[in-house]
């Protein structure tokens, strides 16, 4: 990545892409002047896209981190799936496949994931154990199989599928207000709607996923070498199950936050201070 004189311009967010032999993946990264520990891998959530990380990825970067962050197959400027994905395995295979040939990587990195991004490195610290150093959860998925069911009849059917009359552009709109963006946060609100828009379909099959997946029977399978943190803010949707999280049976940190459901948008500087803190020095 230096031959592409990223030296020259630090803690700047530049976007990307990656073949894999199911499509190109699209992802932004940004990188200090001098590196000092392991990159972070951010994670995003349904149905938002990298974008949601480019405040904090400059910030952190300005801490010595590199930091990349892929869009969702299905979100943002990746590939759609030519099939159902399958589980959320299919996500975290893809994911580790790509950036472990980064050399970036070469001694793992540090995964936070926001609301379905945190499901998808929940299954990346329990299957990659080498990769994952530690794992940050912004809204944890800790949920019963009865209460994942309940949000599901929310959070799964494709509610703003595109119409001839374009009604499901204003539906998208109201959707994100009523999700917590304020009506006058047009520039947050804007960009939101139209990563919604574009990922009608893929928000359905990362749900199909994410209901079908025990996050806290997963969360066993994480290494006790990799620290684990919750972060949540009581305006979340995730908020009335964060008490799981916080007695999955394993040894965790918590910490509440704020923004509702947008927090690394709208808590950004307290994530990265959160995230600075905890992240282990290597």
């Amino acid at each position: 990545m230096s031959s592409n004189g990223l030296a020259d311009r630090p803690n700047v967010v530049i976007k990307a892409y990656a073949d894999t032999p199911l499509g190109q993946l699209h992802y932004c990264h940004s990188h200090p002047r001098n590196p000092n520990g392991l990159p972070v891998l951010l994670l995003h959530m349904s149905a938002s896209s990298s974008k949601c990380f480019h405040s904090m990825m400059p910030a952190l970067s300005a801490l010595g981190y590199s930091c990349f962050a892929p869009d969702m197959p299905g979100f943002g400027s990746s590939f759609d799936p030519d099939t159902e994905p399958g589980g959320i395995g299919w996500y975290t295979d893809l994911y580790y496949s790509t950036f472990s040939q980064f050399p970036a990587f070469k001694h793992g990195c540090h995964v936070l994931g926001h609301h379905s991004g945190g499901v998808i490195g929940t299954e990346l610290a329990a299957r990659y154990p080498g990769f994952c150093k530690s794992l940050t959860f912004v809204g944890p998925t800790v949920m019963s199989p009865e209460d994942r069911l309940e949000l599901s009849k929310t959070f799964l059917e494709p509610f703003n599928k595109p119409e001839p009359s374009g009604s499901h552009l204003l539906k998208t709109w109201e959707y994100l207000v009523w999700e917590g963006i304020a009506k006058e946060n047009l520039v947050l609100l804007q960009r939101e709607v139209i990563d919604h828009v574009r990922a009608w379909r893929g928000r359905s099959q990362i749900y199909k996923c994410v209901w079908a997946y025990d996050c806290a029977e997963a969360m066993k399978d994480i290494p006790d070498g990799c620290q684990v943190l919750g972060l949540c803010a009581k305006d979340d949707v995730l908020w009335p199950y964060f008490d799981n999280f916080k007695h999955v049976g394993k040894k965790v940190a918590w910490k509440e936050i704020k923004g509702g459901n947008f927090g690394p948008d709208e808590d950004c500087s307290n994530i990265v201070g959160i995230l600075h803190d905890f992240i282990p020095r290597q």
